[in-house]
């Protein structure tokens, strides 16, 4: 008998005993589930319709009786709140009517609809007569209560057909116990038999299979195993065997092949002009290079086989080079495209070097595992793109401020021009002095942000920050924006609970960046659109939106949408922005420890939020 067959047998006998206990629990388990409905379905509705019918009646009854005074005068009463009571009385009667399940109970409901109808006809005759009527008040009376007569008639039978189902559930379930226990006794005792002598007949090899394999890994190729069942494990012994016998003698064949490529490896690396450090998985330096020797100020000597810890705790570089693989993972919100920067002082000069950790990852294809054995540090000369994207942000912090002067002069000028004294302009002339203006603001705008561009790119980005009221913020933005909104009848509104906690923040530099992002949504928002100002509490900081009914970001320009420069609609009109207002605003809230974003929908509206921590 093959493993196959014996599988087939185990796993059949315990596949019926599945069935078996399964199925017979679904027969009973379903036969209390009816009973159960039954009740639930049918006469618990019953009884809450007559007790909703009961309130109500009472209620009613009492707004006629109350509305007599000691001398026997009418007050005038609520009208709407009678025809309320009406409703609900009738609304419960029909509901009843629906659900009649007992004997006896359909006739009893007819009766009651007929007296019930009886007593809404004499309530408005009473309602009718100025003056008490005593015989009719009399038959109101008598009507009202036969109706509690009939109500608590209909509720004794619906319980008592409660209590019979209850009982006969009971019984039922007596009786699925008793079953169930027996059957799965049954059960137990064949799946204890087979769990005693089946398993370890399956497993007792695959062990011992397990066990060799491990000592094969370990490259221990002498391993056999001997196994005459008379199946596929005599097989798999035997192909085992053969494999330990191929690999001893492929073992012994490739070694100085293995020494050959090694050698060659290492003197490409060594030629290379970056410097390039290599770490095992427990962070064991395993070669450097040449130019990372003279980096590091150590022989190679020195270095191979040393725990990279240790190294740092004496050497300011190595400790730069495996901050981030002590440290775990780079902090959430930053951008792991960027390489960072090593500054290292060569006499009274700067240089620079970017840093790239590369993880080594070795894995099946086949069973999609992956496993990082490594680590590559390499360190490349950047000193050179670094001067000059220093020369470009000195550039164009210089050009900037230089602007500010005539920006300042064109505006003085445009003043002048405008006042009726030194002339009346035309309607062309007018129109040309708004064409310099929008100019004019645009250029002022544009000069201002390169300015703080260039800070921030300078790192002289400097924050005040204080405990503030996330309405108090969205409120200064709202103020600020709300006339440019009511000029373009976009609708502004706010969504902010008061007592929210407060945020640590840089009052200033978030108002601007509310402003900003209020400013890109009324450019963008059609007339008579909306937009919405909310701020939300999260676990550890509050969240800020900003939510316009504008035409939407297309999918491919969200991940672009933050970066310098980058306009969606540049050629939309002629006021389209510079491109460095969002680069602004992501700097100005990363700086703060806070997060932003933004989620569109192409002809919907776009969402930008950010996240400021509280206080």
């Amino acid at each position: 008998m093959n493993i196959k067959t014996k599988l087939y047998g185990g796993l059949g006998i315990l596949a019926f005993l599945i069935l078996v206990l399964g199925g017979s629990g679904l027969v009973f388990i379903n036969t209390l589930a009816e009973n159960s409905s039954a009740i639930i379905r049918n006469n618990i509705r019953t009884v809450s319709y007559m007790e909703s019918m009961e309130q109500t009646l009472n209620e009613l009854h009492l707004k006629q009786t109350s509305k007599l005074d000691s001398n026997g005068d009418r007050y005038t009463y609520s009208v709407k709140a009678v025809d309320s009571l009406k409703k609900k009385l009738l609304r419960s009667l029909s509901d009843q009517q629906q659900n009649i399940t007992e004997s006896g109970e359909a006739e009893i409901s007819g009766q009651l609809q007929e007296a019930i109808m009886r007593y809404l006809d004499k309530y408005e005759q009473l309602n009718s007569q100025t003056t008490l009527n005593s015989s009719l008040y009399q038959d109101f009376s008598m009507q009202y209560g036969q109706i509690q007569a009939m109500l608590a008639e209909i509720t004794n039978l619906n319980i008592e057909a409660i209590e019979r189902k209850n009982d006969r559930a009971q019984n039922t379930a007596s009786s699925v116990i008793l079953y169930m226990t027996v059957i799965g006794g049954i059960s137990a005792l064949l799946a204890f038999g087979l769990l005693i002598t089946y398993p370890n007949y399956i497993v007792k090899p695959i062990r011992e299979l397990i066990d060799r394999i491990k000592k094969i890994a370990d490259q221990n190729y002498d391993q056999r195993l001997e196994f005459k069942t008379g199946d596929e494990y005599e097989e798999l012994a035997q192909a085992f065997n053969r494999m330990a016998t191929r690999l001893q003698e492929y073992e012994s064949s490739t070694m100085a092949k293995l020494m050959n490529e090694k050698q060659r490896i290492e003197a490409i690396i060594n030629h290379m002009h970056e410097a390039i450090i290599g770490l095992d998985r427990e962070k064991n330096v395993l070669f450097v290079n040449a130019k990372a020797e003279e980096l590091i100020g150590r022989d190679r000597s020195s270095l191979v086989g040393q725990y990279a810890p240790d190294i740092a705790s004496t050497n300011d570089l190595v400790r730069k080079l495996i901050q981030d693989l002590m440290e775990g993972t780079k902090n959430e919100g930053e951008d792991s495209d960027e390489p960072d920067l090593v500054k290292i002082m060569n006499g009274d000069r700067q240089v620079f070097y970017s840093k790239e950790t590369i993880p080594v990852i070795t894995g099946n294809d086949a069973a999609d595992e992956e496993k990082q054995i490594g680590t590559i540090i390499t360190l490349k000369n950047v000193t050179h793109f670094q001067e000059m994207d220093e020369a470009k942000s000195n550039f164009v912090a210089v050009v900037s401020h230089e602007l500010k002067t005539p920006i300042a002069s064109i505006n003085m000028s445009l003043r002048l021009l405008e006042d009726e004294r030194v002339g009346k302009l035309n309607e062309e002339q007018s129109n040309l002095i708004q064409s310099i203006r929008d100019d004019t603001r645009r250029m002022k705008r544009t000069t201002k942000e390169l300015l703080d561009l260039s800070k921030i790119e300078s790192g002289n980005i400097q924050l005040n920050t204080q405990p503030a009221q996330p309405l108090d913020l969205i409120e200064y933005a709202y103020e600020t924006m709300i006339m440019q909104a009511n000029q373009k009848d976009v609708k502004l509104v706010i969504y902010c609970d008061q007592n929210l906690p407060k945020v640590k923040t840089d009052v200033q530099k978030t108002v601007w960046v509310l402003v900003n992002l209020i400013s890109n949504a009324i450019r963008y928002t059609p007339t008579s659109g909306r937009i919405e100002l909310k701020a939300e509490e999260k676990p550890s900081s509050i969240k800020f939106l900003v939510t316009d009914t504008g035409e939407g970001i297309a999918e491919e320009y969200l991940d672009k949408i933050f970066q310098k420069y980058f306009q969606v609609y540049a050629d939309k009109d002629g006021d389209g922005g510079s491109g460095l207002g969002l680069a602004i605003a992501k700097e100005f809230i990363n700086a703060q420890g806070g997060e932003i974003d933004v989620k569109s929908t192409v002809g919907k509206g776009s969402t930008f939020y950010f996240t400021l921590p509280k206080n």
